[in-house]
């Protein structure tokens, strides 16, 4: 059975709510700043990482602000234990508490439920902020405010509801594979509704400096996603949420209902060129998997968020996949590649940067806005579109 998504939340760049999230995207507002100085002094850092290590040309990044902020007595957490909570923690509970008000559903009426939890996470950079002061490192707080684990399980407690309660580190991925993980395990009976999303939060420079040293990351700041000029990613922060329910019971409980999930799959592209490198091979088999899953004709695909990290390997690779995934879905459906119909293509890096963990569910939710308001956003940065991306005869 399809499942219906009938509840949001978020934060992310230059945004409080998804109202002010909307505004920039429709105003194509490019939301990457200067790292702000509550984070990191970044002129500290600057340099020529293959020069010097510990030094790096990015001083930007997708911030949210009042990240520190939290009314830790509304869900009865000690002054202690929320000082000690990665912001992580902190600002999803807020999120979940969002998108369940959003969903027109009391936290207190879940008591109980099989309701499951699936949170995409990777990074810890306040636990190792908190390392460096044995008078925080060795509270007894530190463990839970730093677990992943409980980042997830403090909502399970917190709403007492008894389904699976899962964090998800697949990197960029992470908040995608939540939500597949939360939709198979609605379909399979593991739980009645879900809880799931994803959140990043940058708040130390170590990443930052070892992407640099890689070569991942853009010196002038900007994810040029699928432009020639694309020379690398920015970072971002932020956190999405949204509530799943089976679409028949999302229908006779007279829910709103912003977008449905008919299909999705996971799979992982085994041996590349490099570890990190990105195999078209392995995207299009993930591609053809989804949409048989979803049993949807590939002529009714109007739009596609891509990844669209705006790198000049990874995009050229991403629409190759997607173009030999559809000349194949168009095949099997005996219908003439390419069809008649105008499939856009956007990313929504080019807005905020790269959110990481919480990537995913910052497209997703920039999808159901733009139903919402039927409106497709359009990419900031896109002048002239990258050479290795061959666009003629295609979707």
């Amino acid at each position: 059975e399809p499942v219906a998504i009938v509840g949001m939340n978020g934060r992310f760049p230059g945004s409080a709510d998804l109202q002010q999230f909307w505004e920039h995207l429709k105003s194509n507002h490019d939301l990457v700043t200067e790292v702000p100085a509550d984070r990191w002094d970044w002129r500290q850092y600057h340099g020529d990482p293959l020069a010097s290590p510990g030094k790096t040309l990015s001083r930007w990044g997708g911030f949210i602000t009042d990240i520190d902020k939290f009314d830790a007595l509304y869900f009865n957490i000690s002054p202690l234990e929320a000082e000690l909570m990665d912001p992580q923690q902190r600002i999803t509970l807020e999120a979940v508490y969002g998108a369940l008000e959003d969903a027109g559903i009391a936290p207190g009426s879940l008591k109980g439920s099989n309701t499951g939890v699936f949170i995409g996470v990777a990074s810890s950079d306040y636990a190792g902020i908190l390392r460096s002061s044995p008078a925080f490192s060795s509270q007894a707080q530190y463990a839970t405010g730093s677990a992943h684990s409980v980042l997830v399980n403090r909502i399970s407690y917190l709403l007492d509801i008894h389904g699976p309660s899962e964090p998800v580190d697949t990197a960029c991925s992470s908040s995608l594979v939540a939500i597949h993980r939360a939709v198979e395990h609605i379909r399979n009976g593991d739980c009645d509704m879900a809880i799931a999303g994803g959140v990043n939060a940058l708040l130390s420079p170590d990443l930052t400096l070892s992407f640099s040293q890689a070569g991942m990351l853009s010196a002038e700041g900007r994810c040029m996603t699928f432009d020639q000029r694309a020379n690398g990613y920015v970072r971002g922060e932020g956190v999405g949420i949204i509530i799943l329910k089976p679409l028949s019971r999302a229908v006779s409980d007279g829910d709103q209902i912003y977008g449905v999930i008919r299909g999705s799959a996971v799979n992982h592209g085994g041996k590349a060129n490099t570890l990190t490198s990105p195999n078209p091979v392995a995207q299009r088999d993930l591609l053809l998997k989804a949409y048989r899953n979803a049993g949807i004709a590939a002529d009714r695909v109007s739009y596609i968020e891509a990844h669209g990290t705006g790198t000049a390997l990874g995009d050229p690779i991403e629409m190759d996949g997607l173009q030999q995934a559809f000349r194949e879905l168009y095949a099997e459906n005996n219908l003439v590649y390419p069809g008649q119909g105008d499939c856009r293509v956007g990313s929504v890096k080019s807005n905020i940067g790269h959110l990481e963990a919480a990537a995913g569910i910052a497209g997703v939710i920039k999808v159901l806005l733009s139903m919402k308001h039927g409106l497709l956003p359009g990419n900031p940065h896109l002048q002239q579109a990258n050479e290795y991306i061959k666009l003629e005869g295609s979707i």
